[in-house]
């Protein structure tokens, strides 16, 4: 039997760990109406319900692309009100979304979730949240809680291992991002579930989760379950203390580039134009500080770094070993070419321009 408190009080040591909820914090609890939202909702409202330096609210986003949506929104708004949680609700087109804006309607509902959440958290700076039209809060001390766990997080460190987006994409879900906070990413998928069983409290089931259409929910369903049964029980866990440890590891090297870039680069007169990579500086880094500042560079130029790969930041390193006048084309319409004492780095507008046609 799940010890309540005991979770609860687990949560709270996280929160305070990595300083997500502070005093006078207004929080925008996004509640599906599932076991994770819920708990969440239910740990935050047991820790804070009772202390007026913190204030809960919450935001139902209905997707329309279940026969269940209707009853879950019913759910969330029952709940709400048992609570005494000011409640929004939204009504979204997902397909209208996903199809206007040429992306998938996972990418979409998740877009459409956190425009719903900012504008909730204008709202209550403004002093207009339904319910609550008498308190405001400054923005800064807005946040907006999304229940994601400790099985999510060890999820996505697998999706972005096997898609090679590098040691950043090993970091897995950041516990704050922003404005936006994780509280319930210390709990595994089992706890919030027996934390909500402990206290009688149901919650709604997405059935879309429970087959394997997705590629998440591959990973879910059967390659989590069998590293835990048949690896370690604490794989989930690991994974976990892992991410937290990279993500200490990712931001130091981030702080040793914004150094190392500092020394070694420079913008043309204008500004935006030209960037000049120096090549003595550059050479004199480690190579993976190297790929750091080559990644920040096309990144400054194109505005831009999702389809930068490993590929393209090794031919742009070794440009720095060729004779001047050597140059490359890379994504982005981003060329470099070789100068004196150095690598320079622009956009061909000519190209770009002409993309279109």
């Amino acid at each position: 039997m799940t010890d309540c408190r005991s979770t609860e009080i687990k949560v709270k040591d996280y929160i305070d760990e990595l300083e997500l909820i502070f005093d006078n914090a207004a929080i925008v609890m996004g509640v599906s109406g599932g076991a994770d939202s819920v708990c969440m909702m239910s740990v935050l409202k047991a820790l804070y319900g009772t202390e007026d330096n913190v204030r809960l609210f919450a935001v139902h986003i209905n997707h329309n692309l279940r026969e269940e949506a209707a009853d879950d929104e019913a759910y969330v708004k029952k709940l709400c009100d048992d609570l005494r949680i000011p409640l929004i609700i939204n009504s979204v087109d997902v397909k209208a979304k996903s199809e206007a804006d040429g992306i998938s309607c996972e990418e979409a509902g998740r877009r459409l979730r956190y425009e719903a959440f900012e504008e909730a958290a204008g709202l209550i700076e403004a002093g207009r949240f339904p319910g609550e039209t008498t308190y405001k809060a400054d923005r800064a001390n807005i946040r907006i809680a999304v229940a994601h766990t400790a099985d999510d997080n060890a999820e996505t460190m697998l999706l972005n291992l096997w898609r090679g987006t590098g040691l950043k994409g090993l970091c897995g879900i950041p516990a704050r991002r922003e404005n936006v906070i994780r509280p319930v990413m210390c709990l595994s998928r089992e706890e919030t579930e027996g934390y909500l069983n402990a206290k009688g409290i149901v919650y709604c089931t997405d059935k879309t989760n429970e087959g394997d259409d997705y590629t998440r929910n591959r990973i879910r369903h059967n390659i989590i379950p069998t590293a835990c049964r048949e690896v370690n029980s604490q794989a989930v866990a690991h994974m976990n203390v892992t991410a937290m440890q990279l993500t200490g590891a990712w931001e130091f090297i981030e702080d040793q580039t914004d150094v190392a870039y500092k020394e070694s680069v420079s913008w043309s007169d204008d500004g935006e134009t030209v960037l000049f990579v120096d090549k003595k500086k550059i050479l004199s880094y480690h190579p993976y500080l190297r790929m750091r500042i080559l990644h920040r560079c096309m990144e400054a130029v194109a505005g831009r770094a999702r389809d930068i790969s490993f590929v393209h930041l090794d031919v742009l390193e070794k440009l720095f070993y060729k004779g001047r006048g050597k140059r490359l084309d890379l994504p982005y319409f981003i060329t470099a070419a070789r100068v004196t004492d150095g690598v320079e780095i622009t956009i061909n507008k000519d190209k770009e321009l002409g993309k279109g046609k």
